[in-house]
C-alpha cells in the first residue's frame, strides 16, 4: 500500500496514539483472560473460532492505527495574518444568510456535528486555497453558495 498521508493536529495525533495503546492493552488482556483452550479433536470449537474472529478485528484496528501514526502529517498553522484557507483554518462563512463557523481538518478528525470538516469533503475541497471575501459554490444534491467572511488560525 502506498504511504497515505493523514493530516492531523497535535491533539488529533495524541488521540490516535492513545487509542492505539488502548487497543494493544485490550489485545493483551483478551489473550490472557479470554483465550479458550484449543481442543485437540476433529470437532470444531465454536468458542475458539469466535475468539479468533474477535482477535482478527482487533488486529485490523491496531494495524490501521499503526498506518495512521506512520503516515501522520502534522497540520502547521501558517503566519497569523494569513487569509488563505488551509488545513487548521477556522472559517466563518455565510450560507443563505446564516453565519456558520467551520474548521478545516484532515479526514481522521472530521466531525461535521462539531463544525470540523474534512479537506477531502466537497465543501472542504471547494474552500481549500480560497481567501476572505470570495464565494464558492458547492454542488452536491443541491447548489450551495458559501461566502467566506473570515479566516483565522488558532494560536498555539
Amino acid at each position: 500500500m502506498a504511504n497515505k498521508k493523514y493530516y492531523l493536529t497535535k491533539e488529533g495525533l495524541d488521540k490516535v496514539k492513545k487509542e492505539y495503546e488502548e487497543l494493544k492493552k485490550e489485545k493483551r488482556s483478551k489473550i490472557k483472560t479470554e483465550a479458550p483452550e484449543v481442543f485437540h479433536s476433529e470437532d470444531v470449537n465454536p468458542e475458539y473460532i469466535s475468539f479468533r474472529k474477535d482477535m482478527s478485528v482487533l488486529e485490523e484496528k491496531i494495524a490501521k492505527m499503526e498506518e495512521v501514526i506512520r503516515g501522520a502529517q502534522m497540520i502547521e498553522s501558517p503566519q497569523k495574518d494569513c487569509k488563505e484557507i488551509n488545513l487548521g483554518a477556522e472559517i466563518t462563512v455565510d450560507v443563505k444568510g446564516q453565519e456558520d463557523k467551520i474548521t478545516l481538518v484532515g479526514t481522521m478528525e472530521a466531525d461535521p456535528a462539531l463544525g470540523k470538516i474534512s479537506n477531502e469533503s466537497p465543501v472542504g475541497k471547494a474552500l481549500f486555497g480560497r481567501k476572505e471575501g470570495e464565494e464558492v459554490t458547492v454542488s452536491s444534491p443541491i447548489q450551495t453558495v458559501y461566502k467566506i467572511k473570515k479566516v483565522e488560525y488558532p494560536s498555539k
